[in-house]
C-alpha cells in the first residue's frame, strides 16, 4: 500500500508539472520506470535473473551504492554478499528485482566476481601539475658505501628527471572542500585514537563521493593490514591503479615525498609491497618496493629496508615485522 501511494504521489506530482490528465501522466511514469527498470512493458517479469556488470562506488552495512555500467545514475543493491567488495571493484550483478522507492531505484540479488578492472570504471584521470627537472643528486644527501642502497641510489640518481606532484584530490581536497577541511586527514585522526570503525565509516563516504581520492583507499588498507593483509591489499591495489590512470606509459619521472599530494600513491605503493611480503610473495615485493625507490629515490618511507631484506629472502616472520 505504501508503495502504492508513493506511485501516485509521484503521477499526481508529474501531472501538476505538465497539465496531464491522470491517466496520461500514470502511463508516462510508468513508461520511465520501465525504462529504468530494464523491463520491455509494465509489469513484465524476466524469467531468469538479469546479469550486469556494475561498478561499486560506496559499501554500506546492507547494500551497496553501484552504478551499472551503460546506465546512467546510481542504483542501491541490496545482497548478502557484501563482504566480498570494497569501493573501486568492479562486479557483477545478479539481478533477481528491481524497483523504485521515493524515486530512487533499488535492486537485489547476488554478487559475482569481484575483480579490480579501472579502466572500465569510467573515471577521469587526476591530471599531474608543475613538472619540473629534478637534479636529486643536488638537492639530498646522497646515500654512500657500505650502504647497500647506494648502488641503487647512484643508478636512480644518474641525470635530472623529470618531477611531478599529483592532483589535490588524491589527498582528499574534494571539490567545494577548502584544503583544511580534508575528510582523510579527519578519518586518520579517528584511527590515530582506536575509532577504526568511524574512521572507516567516513572514507567510504569520501569514495562514495569520489572514487580518486587515492589516500582513502590507502587508509582503508591500512585499517585492514593488521587483521587481514590478504584482504587490505585489494584496497591498496585499487588506489595504484586509480592512480595509475594519471601516469603516461612507460613513465620515468619521480613523485617525490615532499610535493604534498604524491604521498597517497606512495602510500598505497608501500602497503601494497608490505601486504605482498607478509603473504609470502618476495620477489613481487621487492619490484614494488624498487618501483617506490625509483619514484622517489630520497626514500622517506624508509623502503630501502624492506627492499633490502626481501631480496635477501627474509620472510616477514624473520623480520619480526608483524
Amino acid at each position: 500500500m505504501t508503495a502504492h501511494k508513493d506511485l501516485k504521489r509521484i503521477i499526481r506530482r508529474r501531472q501538476k508539472r505538465t497539465g496531464e490528465s491522470y491517466t496520461a501522466a500514470r502511463f508516462q511514469v510508468m513508461r520511465d520506470r520501465a525504462a529504468l527498470l530494464g523491463l520491455e512493458t509494465e509489469g513484465r517479469r524476466a524469467s531468469e535473473p538479469r546479469r550486469v556488470d556494475a561498478v561499486v562506488l560506496k559499501v554500506n552495512r546492507q547494500s551497496l551504492r553501484v552504478r551499472i555500467l551503460g546506465e546512467d545514475g546510481q542504483i542501491t543493491f541490496r545482497s548478502s554478499d557484501l563482504w566480498k567488495v570494497v569501493p573501486g571493484h568492479l562486479v557483477t550483478l545478479v539481478i533477481e528485482k528491481r524497483w523504485i522507492w521515493r524515486e530512487h531505484p533499488y535492486a537485489s540479488g547476488r554478487i559475482e566476481n569481484p575483480r579490480i578492472d579501472v579502466e572500465k570504471l569510467g573515471l577521469v584521470p587526476l591530471p599531474l601539475h608543475d613538472e619540473w627537472l629534478d637534479d636529486l643528486r643536488s638537492a639530498y644527501e646522497p646515500y654512500r658505501d657500505p650502504d647497500p642502497y647506494a648502488p641503487l641510489w647512484r643508478k636512480l640518481t644518474a641525470r635530472p628527471r623529470a618531477g611531478f606532484e599529483m592532483d589535490p584530490i588524491a589527498w582528499g581536497v574534494l571539490p567545494g572542500f577548502d584544503v583544511d577541511e580534508n575528510p582523510t586527514c579527519d578519518a586518520a585522526e579517528l584511527a590515530e585514537t582506536g575509532d577504526g570503525e568511524g574512521a572507516r565509516r567516513l572514507l567510504i563516504e569520501v569514495l562514495g563521493a569520489d572514487l580518486r581520492c587515492i589516500d582513502a583507499h590507502a587508509l582503508l588498507g591500512s585499517l585492514e593490514f593488521d587483521r587481514s593483509p590478504a584482504r587490505a591489499i585489494i584496497h591498496y591495489e585499487i588506489g595504484i591503479r586509480i592512480a595509475e590512470l594519471s601516469l603516461p606509459p612507460d613513465f620515468d619521472g619521480v613523485l617525490v615525498w615532499g610535493r604534498l599530494y604524491n604521498r597517497p600513491f606512495l602510500r598505497c605503493l608501500h602497503g601494497y609491497g608490505l601486504s605482498l611480503w607478509r603473504l609470502g610473495k618476495l620477489a613481487e615485493a621487492q619490484r614494488v618496493f624498487e618501483r617506490m625507490l625509483s619514484l622517489n629515490p630520497n626514500d622517506n618511507q624508509g623502503v630501502r629496508s624492506c627492499w633490502d631484506d626481501v631480496r635477501h629472502d627474509r620472510s616477514w616472520e624473520r623480520d619480526v615485522r608483524a
